[in-house]
């Protein structure tokens, strides 16, 4: 089979020629790409992809429909339409509880997790992921923290990760995605490939990211590296916590997470950059160290919190 997308440009045409080809076929590598790129091009695509998905499912006979000639497939949604929506009507209500979001939260420790499909989610403590779509979608929402996915084919059904304004659609299996306390969203791929795409909140961003590579999106602009060692992504697994130019407010955000130091970086300090590497049971040191690489002092505050700030007159003259 050889759907393609409807040449008269009607969305829904569209999403259903690709719901045919996503329950019809295994998806070669390049249709999963183009799938991807399609589904992340417009916030209308991945809707209307969202009914056609649930239209087959309520049809409940996939292989019979994807197995029509392409000449049917106009004739068969009429014929479907008319018959599957009220059965999915039905069906939604019979399934209402299935089809509630699903909350998963980390706590305080690192969490990892079998998600519906297979695949393998790990979260960092207080994180907070929420599935989204309808019955067999592969859609989430990470409200906060950071997780590392570990995603199983599924037969060209895409999987997608929201954060804020940024969508990321996978076209591999292994990648990072991180909501740090700042707003900035950054994507970073250990194995196969994502398209990240970010229409609004800050600089348009639309790119294929590959394995070692890595972006940082914020409201203001939108850095791409490539990593020396794209295993080392989501090392805070193994309990080291590391850093790029990272903004002070995010690195005590982190220490606050992931050991039992509190930080708190004061609004004169937050956009201060560093870049570091240590382990989450040293964080205590590391922030008594701070002041000897930015311009800050760390004050311990009645609570047991670290507060940092700009460093004075009188420590800069060593008073």
């Amino acid at each position: 089979m050889n759907a393609t997308a409807a040449p008269d440009g009607d969305v829904e045409d569209q999403a259903r020629e690709w719901a045919l080809s996503v329950f019809g076929e295994r998806l070669s590598p390049e249709r999963a790409e183009a799938l991807g790129q399609w589904l992340a091009a417009d916030p209308r695509h991945a809707q209307a992809y969202d009914q056609a998905e649930r239209l087959m499912l309520a049809l409940g006979d996939v292989d019979a429909l994807a197995r029509r000639p392409v000449r049917d497939r106009r004739q068969t949604w009429r014929w479907a339409a008319a018959v599957a929506l009220p059965l999915a009507a039905c069906l939604a209500i019979g399934v209402g509880v299935a089809a509630r979001p699903t909350i998963l939260e980390s706590g305080r420790a690192v969490r990892t997790l079998t998600l519906a499909d297979g695949s393998l989610v790990t979260l960092a403590p207080e994180t907070r992921l929420k599935t989204t779509g309808w019955l067999g979608g592969r859609r989430y929402v990470l409200e906060r923290g950071e997780a590392l996915f570990d995603v199983r084919h599924a037969g060209g059904r895409p999987f997608q990760v929201d954060a804020d304004r940024t969508r990321v659609t996978v076209l591999g299996t292994r990648f990072e995605v991180r909501r740090a306390e700042s707003g900035e969203i950054a994507v970073a791929v250990a194995r196969g490939r994502v398209a990240v795409r970010r229409d609004a909140g800050g600089p348009a961003f639309d790119a294929v990211l590959s394995r070692g590579d890595s972006v940082t999106l914020d409201p203001r602009e939108t850095r791409r590296t490539r990593l020396a060692d794209p295993e080392a992504i989501a090392d805070w697994r193994r309990g080291r916590l590391s850093y790029a130019s990272a903004r002070l407010i995010d690195v005590a955000s982190d220490i606050s997470r992931f050991s039992t130091v509190r930080v708190v970086a004061s609004p004169a300090v937050a956009d201060l950059r560093l870049t570091a590497s240590f382990r989450a049971d040293q964080a205590g040191a590391f922030v008594a160290n701070l002041p000897t690489a930015l311009p800050v002092e760390v004050t311990p505050r009645a609570d047991g919190a670290l507060v940092v700030t700009p460093r004075t007159t009188s420590a800069r003259n060593g008073k």
